[in-house]
């Protein structure tokens, strides 16, 4: 038995390792009113998303003839819920952007994965509500997007992974920190990086698993190796965050077939 005390704690929320992620927890299909949703948790962080559609928009102009439309609302406010220790500090969960930007690159993200072509003339609504914010929000409302997209059948042509990222500004030798909390994300010492990643192997590349960068944001100053680390180390971390969405997938296959035969059997 290893003895505890013998164990270094690296990290605010006790993870010792910069490249550790938090535990992950999801459930699919958890509003009734919409298409497809998912309550999605990184650690303390809590998303709520909500897919609407493919449906006719309300305003014709919406309408593009070929593809579909991708509209994110994006929602959050002062009473959300933080984990920030050190009240001091502020702490923004859009890295001082608006929620404008933020669903700009949101839908950014989503737009270049969703087989748009495939549902002319309609529109696609998500809608994502911050319900706790510790850290890696952004990243996080990707991934509930994602897997709401999924409960709803939207057809994907890849599936975007959201991973944050926190790099030493203008220190190249520091590691990164991966999937940071919000009192690691105060930390005037470092720059935040939030990218939205592909594997390659998802479009038919010829079985070349390099990363593909689908949308980034990033608030600070930091050098471009930094930033080439993080794409690499973002790879390693949504193949993680990918096997948990297919886990996430096959509980739901397997919940709603136990629910069609147990209503097959009921039938007189």
């Amino acid at each position: 038995m290893q003895d505890s005390s013998l164990i270094k704690i690296t990290r605010p929320d006790g993870r010792t390792s910069n490249a550790t992620l938090r535990p992950l927890a999801a459930e699919v299909s958890c509003l009734s009113r919409s298409d497809g949703s998912c309550k999605f948790s990184s650690g303390s962080t809590t998303i709520l998303a909500a897919v609407f559609g493919p449906a006719a928009p309300r305003a014709v102009s919406r309408a593009r003839n070929n593809e579909a439309t991708v509209a994110v609302v994006f929602k959050y406010g002062s009473k959300i819920s933080s984990s920030t220790t050190d009240s001091s500090k502020s702490y923004h969960p859009g890295y001082g952007t608006n929620e404008r930007e933020l669903e700009r690159f949101i839908g950014d993200a989503l737009q270049g994965c969703i087989d748009t072509r495939s549902y002319p003339r309609t529109v696609i609504e998500v809608v994502i509500q911050v319900m706790s914010a510790d850290g890696s929000v952004l990243s996080s409302a990707i991934n509930a997007a994602v897997l709401a997209l999924m409960d709803a059948g939207v057809r994907m042509n890849r599936i975007p992974i959201g991973t944050t990222c926190l790099v030493k500004c203008f220190d190249t030798n520091a590691d990164i920190l991966f999937d940071p909390s919000a009192e690691e994300e105060s930390n005037d010492e470092y720059a935040a990086i939030v990218l939205a990643t592909s594997d390659n192997d998802d479009i038919g590349n010829g079985g070349n698993s390099s990363v593909r960068v689908i949308s980034s944001l990033t608030f600070g100053q930091f050098q471009l190796e930094s930033f080439l680390a993080c794409m690499e180390g973002s790879g390693r971390a949504s193949k993680a965050i990918m096997a948990f969405m297919r886990v996430v997938q096959e509980q739901k296959v397997v919940r709603e077939s136990k629910t069609l035969w147990s209503s097959y059997n009921t039938v007189p």
